[in-house]
C-alpha cells in the first residue's frame, strides 16, 4: 500500500469513527473547537492539491480548489457538509452545476455584456469599501456602562413616559380589510366607526375602546400594541400599522394620566444599541471627510452647470 492509499484509508476511518461520535463532533463545534469533517476528508491529501478532480468541457477543477470553494461556504453550510455523500451533493450539485451553467453564459456573451460587466464592477466596488470600513470602524461603536448611565442621567425626560394611558384601536385580521380601513382613514372617516364596523374583537361595542393601560399589563403576543401605544405623545394621535400574532392594529391615544421614569435596566441595551449607532456613524463620517480632505478633488463646474440644464427643461416643459 502506498502512502498516498494509506493517507486516503486513514481518512476514511476518521470518518466512520467521527460519524459514531456524532454527539462529540456537536459538543465541539458547540464550545468553537470547529473541526468540520470535510477539512478532514479534504485536508488529508495537500500534496495532490493540483490533481484534476473532475473535468467540465476544457475546463479543470482541482481538489486543491474544491476545497477552497468548500471553505468559503458560511458556517451553517459547513455543517452540512459532514458526510462523504453530503460532499459529493455539494460536487454535483453546486460546484460542477455552477460551471456548467457560467460556461453556457459564456456562450452567450454574457461574461463580455457591457450592462453586466457594470454590475460586477459595483459590486465588486461595495465589496472592498466594506472590507475597508470593516477594518476602519473596527471598535469604534463601543459604549461603556458609564456612557450609558451618563447619557439615562442627561436624557430622562426621553424616557419618562405616562404612566397609564387611554387607547382605543381598530383590530382586523386580514390584510384587504387593514388596506380598506387605512383607505376610509385617508378620507377623513371617524375613527371610532370603522372600530365598530371593522374590529373583530368584543372592542368594537364601544368604537375599539380598551380603556386604560400601565406597562406590562398586556399579554406578550401585544407587546408591539403596548410599545406602540405608550409611544403615542399628543391626543388623537394615531400608530403606524401594528402587527401581533392575531392581526393588524391602529392605536390612538385617548388620554394619559401621571408620569413613569422607566428604570434604567429596562432600557439600557436600548440606549447601548443608540449610543453604538451614533457612534459608528461619527466615526464614518468623520474618516469620510477626513479620506476627501486628503484626495484631491476637481469637479467640472461649467460642464456641472450644463448638466443641471438639462435636467431643468423636461420640468419647465411639463409646466
Amino acid at each position: 500500500m502506498t502512502m498516498h492509499s494509506i493517507g486516503r484509508w486513514v481518512c476514511f476511518q476518521n470518518l466512520i469513527i467521527i460519524e459514531k461520535e456524532e454527539k462529540m463532533i456537536k459538543r465541539l463545534v458547540f464550545v468553537g473547537i470547529s473541526l468540520p469533517l470535510f477539512f478532514l476528508f479534504l485536508g488529508c491529501d495537500r500534496l495532490g492539491e493540483k490533481k484534476e478532480l473532475v473535468k467540465i468541457n476544457n475546463v479543470s477543477i482541482s481538489i486543491g480548489e474544491f476545497r477552497q470553494i468548500s471553505e468559503r461556504q458560511p458556517l451553517e453550510g459547513k455543517m452540512r457538509l459532514l458526510k462523504e455523500e453530503e460532499l459529493r451533493d455539494f460536487l454535483d450539485n453546486y460546484v460542477i452545476t455552477r460551471e456548467v451553467l457560467y460556461q453556457e453564459a459564456k456562450k452567450k456573451g454574457f461574461d463580455k455584456n457591457k450592462e453586466m460587466m457594470a454590475k460586477v464592477e459595483d459590486f465588486r466596488r461595495a465589496i472592498v469599501i466594506d472590507s475597508l470600513l470593516e477594518e476602519v470602524m473596527r471598535g469604534k461603536g463601543e459604549v461603556s456602562d458609564k456612557e450609558i448611565e451618563q447619557y439615562y442621567k442627561e436624557n430622562k425626560d426621553r424616557f419618562t413616559e405616562p404612566l397609564e394611558v387611554r387607547i382605543r384601536h381598530i383590530f382586523v385580521n386580514k390584510e384587504a380589510m387593514l388596506t380598506e380601513v387605512l383607505t376610509k382613514l385617508s378620507k377623513g372617516e371617524s375613527f371610532e366607526k370603522l372600530a365598530a364596523t371593522y374590529n373583530v374583537d368584543s372592542s368594537r361595542e364601544d368604537g375599539g375602546n380598551i380603556g386604560y393601560i400601565r406597562r406590562g399589563q398586556l399579554a406578550p403576543p401585544f407587546a408591539p400594541l403596548e410599545e406602540a401605544a405608550f409611544s403615542l405623545r399628543k391626543k388623537g394621535e394615531v400608530s403606524q400599522v401594528v402587527k401581533t400574532p392575531l392581526g393588524y392594529h391602529l392605536v390612538r391615544l385617548e388620554d394619559s394620566r401621571g408620569s413613569y421614569l422607566r428604570p434604567l435596566d429596562q432600557i439600557k441595551e436600548k440606549i447601548r444599541l443608540l449610543l453604538q449607532t451614533k457612534k459608528t456613524q461619527d466615526a464614518y463620517f468623520q474618516y469620510v471627510k477626513e479620506a476627501k480632505s486628503r484626495a484631491k478633488i476637481v469637479i467640472n463646474e461649467k460642464l456641472w452647470a450644463e448638466e443641471e440644464k438639462k435636467e431643468q427643461k423636461p420640468k419647465e416643459e411639463k409646466k
